[in-house]
């Protein structure tokens, strides 16, 4: 016979000691589906918590539509209000739109509208 030591021998006699046929474990309950058998759960709110809970997540959407309603991407291209003759391209100012058009394109003369701008 084998010694064992701290380990305990099958619980059954056939081969695979209690498994199925395959060798995997026989599947067990859940460990709380007794505990909790025929109650609410513990993380359910009922009554007055319940409805506070659901004012402050009502609270909570309203605030993140709020934000959501705030595009970054909408409020920088509508700052972008001037736009250079030769490439298209978009600047939020005058002085940006100098720069750019003296740096870009130095041999093409300045637009009337740039003219008086101070770079």
């Amino acid at each position: 016979m084998r010694s064992w030591g701290a380990l305990t021998p099958p619980s059954s006699s056939r081969a695979g000691g209690g498994r199925g046929c395959c060798g995997a474990a026989r599947s067990l309950p859940h460990p709380l589906a007794s505990a909790w058998a025929g109650r609410a759960s513990p993380d359910m709110a009922r009554g007055q918590q319940k409805i506070q809970s659901q004012q402050k997540n009502a609270k909570k959407q309203a605030g993140q539509k709020k934000k959501q309603g705030h595009d970054q991407k909408a409020a920088a291209k509508a700052a972008l209000i001037y736009t250079c003759t030769v490439c298209r391209t978009q600047m939020p100012d005058p002085k940006t739109f100098k720069q750019h058009f003296e740096s870009k394109h130095p041999k093409t003369p300045l637009p009337p509208e740039l003219a008086d701008v101070q770079a």
